[in-house]
């Protein structure tokens, strides 16, 4: 009894230290490359909403991030993207992107399946036009059914699954990973691992 009490302590112990550790990441910083993203290191992070992260310019293109002592400018064609609130973009293909969610084959150059969604018509619009790259700084293609088979075509196992679920549910949220349900069928067909940093 006194065992199965303390694996219980230690596991509320090591959910909450796990729990913390995401609410004390920062919220704010840019990605410098694909690699600084999938390992979320950003350069100038802070959390504190009260410092200056700003967009800049009516593209959309460039960020600006201000600190007590020093003003920093990026093009976002030269950086791989930044994290705003707890949200990731990106700017790819002359657009500027949310980052939904990626599931990666290899680790040296992140192929794969990556998704991205932009708002429609404004920023406080509920509807969004969702896009999708095999390469996370590759052009983006409309998601489409018709799109993912001809992108994917020679990937036999996704396509089976794939072709298993409605495309109506294909960005439903995954109860898995909390992620579109597109991700977990790409990963189950590549056998992926479903990590506990899919559901952050």
């Amino acid at each position: 009894m006194k065992a199965i009490l303390m694996g219980a302590c230690l596991w509320v112990f090591m959910a909450k230290t796990q729990a913390q550790k995401r609410a004390d990441r920062p919220n704010n910083g840019v990605y410098l490359t694909v690699d600084d993203y999938i390992h979320h290191r950003l350069v100038h992070e802070f959390t504190n909403k009260g410092e200056g992260f700003e967009l800049r310019t009516p593209r959309m293109n460039r960020i600006k991030i201000t600190t007590p002592d020093s003003t920093y400018l990026y093009d976002l064609a030269t950086v791989f993207g930044y994290r705003q609130a707890g949200r990731d973009w990106c700017y790819r293909s002359g657009e500027l992107v949310e980052i939904i969610g990626y599931k990666s084959l290899e680790l040296l150059n992140y192929e794969g399946l990556w998704l991205y969604r932009r708002r429609d018509w404004s920023e406080l619009s509920p509807n969004y036009t969702y896009f999708f790259s095999k390469h996370p700084t590759g052009e983006l293609s409309w998601l489409s059914r018709k799109k993912v088979k001809e992108a994917y075509k020679k990937d036999a196992e996704f396509m089976s699954l794939l072709n298993q679920v409605r495309w109506g549910r294909i960005l439903d949220t995954s109860t898995k990973t909390g992620r579109p349900l597109l991700l977990d069928i790409y990963a189950t067909a590549h056998q992926l691992h479903f990590s506990l940093k899919d559901k952050e």
